[in-house]
């Protein structure tokens, strides 16, 4: 098996033309390459090796490096956010504390199991944020901002744009110490979702109304 759970075809042999590797086949191979070494590392011949493959079958499914990259790119993204979103759905009817708790913990549970794929979402070392990332993340802060604008109304508060403001900022939080956690040696990223989510549920829990009502009556000041 691969570090995060896919196959493991790296036993150095070529495959037979009776076992042509599927898509899905030669993109774990990519991911677990790309996770090692990077896109600027990372080659066509690296991943032909990997998938015990060759790189004209790369070529003919995918075509060239950075066109696999982003096909990799969009089929992780499409794993990360359908994982979170369930796991929201999942905690709605939670109390709010504990649905905190299990939201916060999506991401880092994600990254604990799924670290090459978590590696090639959020080390972004070349300073390159995918759109492919940026789209997920912002669908993740789009949930959030509509579960604390349903929390707000439970509350007898009408929400405002510090509903959105407030899912970012949790949202920033969350996923920059998740990435944090998984890329530095040592750091159990399970643990460090449960700090996160204490943090987040202290921080909120003492909320100040007069602070949102400045963010939310400018709102209605300028409508």
């Amino acid at each position: 098996m691969s570090p995060d759970g896919g196959p493991d075809r790296s036993n150095g042999r070529r495959r037979s033309t009776a076992a042509r590797p599927t898509d899905d086949e030669l993109l774990d191979a990519a991911r677990v390459v790309f996770a090692q070494r990077g896109f600027t590392g990372a080659t066509m011949d690296g991943i032909a090796e990997q998938a015990n493959s060759t790189k004209p079958t790369l070529y003919a499914h995918f075509g060239d490096k950075a066109a696999l990259y982003r096909t990799l790119l969009n089929r992780e993204t499409e794993a990360l956010g359908g994982w979170v979103i369930a796991v929201y759905q999942t905690t709605a009817e939670l109390p709010p504390a504990e649905r905190t708790r299990g939201n916060v913990m999506a991401l880092f549970n994600y990254a604990a199991a799924h670290p090459d794929s978590f590696r090639i979402l959020f080390d972004w070392t070349s300073g390159d944020v995918s759109p492919e990332r940026q789209n997920v993340i912002r669908a993740i802060t789009e949930n959030v901002a509509g579960q604390v604008r349903r929390y707000f109304i439970s509350q007898g508060r009408q929400p405002g744009p510090s509903s959105g403001l407030l899912a970012a900022m949790m949202v920033g939080l969350v996923s920059g110490a998740a990435r944090y956690a998984a890329l530095v040696e040592g750091i159990d990223v399970v643990a460090a979702g449960e700090l996160a989510a204490e943090v987040i549920i202290a921080a909120t829990a003492h909320l100040d109304p007069a602070v949102l009502d400045k963010i939310d009556s400018a709102e209605s000041a300028d409508s």
